[in-house]
């Protein structure tokens, strides 16, 4: 299937899934015009992901449009919050409840008063299973352009242009560091783009793409399945040379921390910074941002310059990590979603691309599943539906905003 066909059937049909729990500061509500058919109370992790505030503004138009009064609830990622908000929606009568987890263990007692209760509760949002699929499509993407990562041969000193304190050439034609074009073939004989050396059978050693992997909570069984899946994904290139994991090499050690979708975004950013602020020849040339607020962190990386710290102010002189940082190549970057801040990065060319599944084709089925559920038929609790995401790059943007996903404003 092609991009632009994947997109086109995310956007129109498809959902990223559909899971079902027959046990199973907050930000404002919103209402239908009556009880109609019933109250569902909706409650989702975070505005800060266009995931759930776009996939939760188009579900609540659909109950509404289908007689139901809907009471949307965010979370403002803090399970503790949701667990009160779905409670709070069972105290006040709720029909029916749908929730996306942002800490399933905190949810139990409320889920626990619904089974009691006779409540059922749909699970909106993507299985470990649908996030391994996400994990699969971003090494594969990564995989598919590791060709384009910047280079990582080191010059020779002789050719080691000198840098100044701006990080910049005294020409400022070529970057420190990097030897591209027809300067690759007369430095190394080597012509760019192959391993071959014009009047020789000898074949230089590649060196590898050096990967950092980043990622959300380790304590999230959907992003250890993401993660999971992205490396096996990766296994044959680590093994055969061609990637090397510098940064990530365990869940653990990929994790960038932060308990909400903004502090994730702020360690991501500081964690790829850090990065970059080593040696030249060490820094990551490519990057797996696992998660969409872990890739909204990196392109804040990518696009913003870092905030001076009290040493910096106080000399002008760079210091070794900031000269390192000024050479390091750009890293080729995958990442997950379709915020705004991901999108404009996709079309400016500060990512090489995202992974992408529509949440507005879960809505149709969620209300479906609603209604069914309501109308006693247990049986609905089987329907799973489940796709794979689309891999996204700049040439599909303007796909995206034709879909209606995202308006030209915004980018």
């Amino acid at each position: 299937m092609t991009r632009s066909h994947a997109l086109r059937a995310a956007a129109a049909l498809l959902a990223l899934t559909l899971g079902l729990a027959a046990c199973a500061p907050a930000q404002g509500s919103a209402a239908g015009s009556s009880d109609g058919a019933g109250v569902v109370g909706v409650a989702l992790p975070t505005t800060a992901d266009a995931l759930w505030s776009r996939g939760g503004d188009a579900l609540r138009r659909e109950l509404i449009v289908r007689g139901y009064r809907v009471d949307l609830q965010f979370a403002a990622s803090d399970s503790r919050t949701q667990a009160a908000q779905v409670q709070n929606m069972l105290t006040k009568s709720a029909d029916a409840v749908v929730v996306a987890p942002w800490a399933s263990e905190e949810l139990t007692p409320a889920l626990a008063v619904a089974a009691d209760d006779g409540v059922p509760v749909v699970e909106f949002g993507p299985s470990p299973a649908d996030a391994a699929d996400l994990g699969r499509a971003q090494a594969q993407a990564l995989l598919a352009d590791l060709a384009d990562a910047p280079s990582v041969a080191e010059p020779s000193p002789e050719a080691t242009p000198t840098t100044t304190a701006s990080g910049s050439t005294p020409s400022g034609d070529a970057s420190p560091g990097a030897v591209s074009g027809t300067d690759a073939v007369l430095e190394t004989g080597a012509v760019p783009g192959t391993d071959a050396v014009p009047g020789t059978d000898a074949v230089p050693a590649t060196a590898a793409v050096r990967l950092a992997v980043l990622a959300a909570g380790v304590s999230d069984a959907g992003e250890q399945s993401r993660y999971e899946a992205a490396l096996a994904t990766s296994q044959p290139a680590l093994d055969a040379g061609r990637l090397e994991i510098v940064s990530g090499a365990t869940l653990e050690a990929a994790e960038v921390g932060g308990d909400t979708a903004e502090s994730r975004a702020s360690a991501a950013e500081k964690r790829l910074r850090d990065l970059r602020a080593g040696a030249a020849d060490e820094a990551p040339t490519a990057v797996l941002a696992l998660g969409d607020a872990v890739t909204r962190g990196v392109v804040t990386a990518l696009t913003t310059t870092a905030p001076a710290t009290e040493a910096e102010t106080a000399s002008p002189t760079p210091t070794p990590a900031t000269t390192a940082a000024a050479v390091a190549p750009a890293p080729l970057v995958v990442g997950s979603g379709a915020d705004p801040v991901t999108v404009r990065a996709l079309r400016d060319g500060a990512i090489d691309a995202t992974t992408f599944a529509d949440p507005r084709a879960l809505v149709p089925a969620t209300a479906d599943l609603v209604e069914a559920l309501l109308a006693g038929d247990d049986t609905a609790a089987d329907e799973t539906p489940e796709v794979s995401p689309s891999i996204l790059r700049a040439d599909d943007v303007e796909e995206l905003t034709a879909s209606g996903w995202i308006s030209a404003e915004e980018l």
